[in-house]
């Protein structure tokens, strides 16, 4: 394959490639992963790098909750698209665009993302961005986040986070390595727990019993908490361009 050929991956964490998986994808989209999901190894040195143009599932790391959203609005603060963690793995709500951060030049596809670097994360189904603002989310009392953003995907700052590595010294975001993303305006943290899930009693006959509510957290709690932590799992990942140099120190 070229070297822009994009290839259908599950993390280290997930060694099972599956290719029903890939059937929550558009017909199309789903016939090309699936001819690469055979021969795809869980792990695969020109494939570990995140890179510009990349769709990915992010998996919040203590909780094992998939980062989801669908075209439901908060009924509380803001009104925006709901953002939630769903345990399903088998679902197109489930998946993420990476692209340039707001207001930046379209980044090349098979740029590879820095540890440090500001992505936006633009929902497949809907074309909303991963955002937050100033409102309370509902159950948490943090941060709310949502999805923004017109029908093109085009929204504000509050849509762009910062990928913090820790300790990954590759200097560039790594499938299956855990990574906080600092929500670059309020410099708070995205984050999910199993202590504000959905469900009858907060949430009665409402369509996301059963998920877990995201919100952006102070920077106080954020140094060690593994609420915080996330990574990047099954996807379709483009490797970098030829001319990307990726340190492959993992």
């Amino acid at each position: 394959a070229s070297s822009t050929s994009p290839r259908f991956l599950s993390s280290s964490r997930k060694t099972r490639v599956r290719c029903a998986t890939a059937k929550m994808l558009a017909p199309l989209l789903s016939l090309l992963l699936c001819s690469f999901a055979t021969a795809a190894r869980s792990r695969d040195d020109n494939f570990e790098a995140i890179t510009c143009g990349s769709l990915l599932t992010l998996v919040h790391s203590s909780t094992s909750y998939m980062l989801h959203s669908h075209p439901i609005a908060w009924g509380s603060g803001s009104g925006q698209q709901s953002i939630t963690t769903s345990g399903s793995d088998r679902d197109q709500d489930n998946l993420w665009l990476v692209r340039e951060a707001s207001g930046k030049e379209a980044c090349r596809v098979g740029e590879p993302i820095p540890c440090g670097g500001t992505v936006r994360l633009q929902h497949m189904k809907t074309g909303k961005n991963l955002h937050s603002h100033n409102y309370r989310a509902p159950l948490s009392g943090n941060q709310e986040v949502t999805g923004f953003g017109d029908e093109t995907g085009e929204g504000d700052d509050g849509d762009d986070w910062r990928v913090l590595c820790g300790s990954n010294k590759s200097g560039y975001w790594r499938r299956s390595k855990d990574v906080r993303l600092k929500h670059d305006l309020t410099g708070r943290y995205l984050t999910s727990s199993a202590s504000v899930a959905f469900n009858d009693q907060n949430c009665r006959n409402c369509p996301i019993v059963g998920q877990m509510e995201v919100s952006a957290a102070s920077a106080s709690s954020a140094g060690t908490n593994t609420n915080h932590m996330w990574y990047a799992d099954q996807g379709v990942f483009f490797p970098p361009h030829e001319d990307a140099a990726v340190n492959d120190e993992l």
